[in-house]
């Protein structure tokens, strides 16, 4: 008898994996989810009589919000937000071993974007870390707390009165400009200078957009949003989408997903790195030509 042909499953940088270890050792999370949704996820398994895990996967719902935790759990993995968690903490231990502020690692901002994230969530307390950021004068009652060379840009040509605001600092340093405006005779003010200093911008890509309509029959459904993933990923720019009010990964085949984008849906493309005029171009074209569906 003929030894039965199994096809293998292509992880991140094309590496085929043929066995269950392999396909934890190399798992990864978008491309699994990939594979849940056409369906060769449960054949692969199948073929290789992994009844168990191919059980647990036959109970899994497409619409179920948890989806992306639940195939992690199947297959003993950190789900993203796990992963994503670690390593920031990571991150912070080479700023700080302050077991406080290692422990809410979920309020510290690394960049001016995370800072408006915890500033959206309506944080009370934020940590800057090693990093400069510019801080809204009309988002009052915070108290920012410095990690490493954090450095407040404050945008006023007076001195501000961050008492009436209910905004503190600590351990943060104000940028030069602002430090040129502040009262030398005030003591606190003095002392807060002193301790300041300058860094430099870091330098940013521009970001590109195109706005576009989805014009196939079926809309964003299994396929459509595979192909948009796919070629996202090919692009080293960070890329989202923005529709019906939400902005999502575009890397993510669950987040394109959860958007319930139907025919008519008017659908922004983001890009923002060193490809992204190439990256916004490519995927127009692919809401522009249906993804092949005529």
């Amino acid at each position: 008898m003929a030894k039965k042909e199994r096809f293998p499953l292509k992880m991140a940088n094309d590496v085929e994996v043929r066995n269950i270890d392999d396909f934890k050792t190399h798992f990864d999370i978008d491309l699994v989810a990939q594979y849940f949704f056409d369906g060769r996820l449960l054949t692969w398994l199948e073929e290789r009589y992994y009844d168990e895990e191919a059980t647990e996967i036959k109970k899994l719902s497409s619409d179920d919000e948890h989806l992306e935790e639940k195939l992690c759990k199947i297959f003993d993995k950190e789900t993203p937000e796990e992963i994503a968690r670690r390593e920031r903490l990571n991150r912070l231990k080479k700023y700080t071993k302050d077991e406080t502020i290692l422990a809410n690692v979920d309020k510290v901002a690394f960049d001016q974007e995370e800072l408006a994230d915890l500033l959206d969530e309506d944080a009370k307390e934020i940590y800057l870390c090693e990093n400069r950021f510019v801080i809204p004068l009309r988002m009052k009652n915070k108290n920012y707390i410095g990690v490493g060379k954090a450095i407040a840009v404050i945008r006023s040509n007076e001195p501000v009165d961050f008492d009436k605001l209910n905004i503190t600092f600590d351990k943060v340093r104000f940028d030069d400009d602002y430090q040129k405006i502040l009262p030398k005779t005030t003591a606190k003010t003095k002392s807060t200078a002193k301790n300041a200093t300058s860094a430099k911008k870091k330098s940013r890509y521009e970001t590109v957009e195109a706005t576009t309509t989805i014009k196939n029959k079926c809309g964003i459904y299994d396929r459509p949003a595979a192909i948009l993933v796919q070629k996202a990923s090919s692009f080293k720019s960070k890329i989202w989408f923005k529709a019906k009010g939400k902005t999502v990964d575009a890397k993510s085949i669950l987040m394109v997903m959860s958007m319930g984008l139907v025919k008519g849906t008017e659908v922004t493309i983001v890009a923002d790195g060193p490809d992204a005029q190439e990256a916004v171009k490519a995927i127009q074209e692919l809401f522009d030509n249906k993804f092949g569906e005529y």
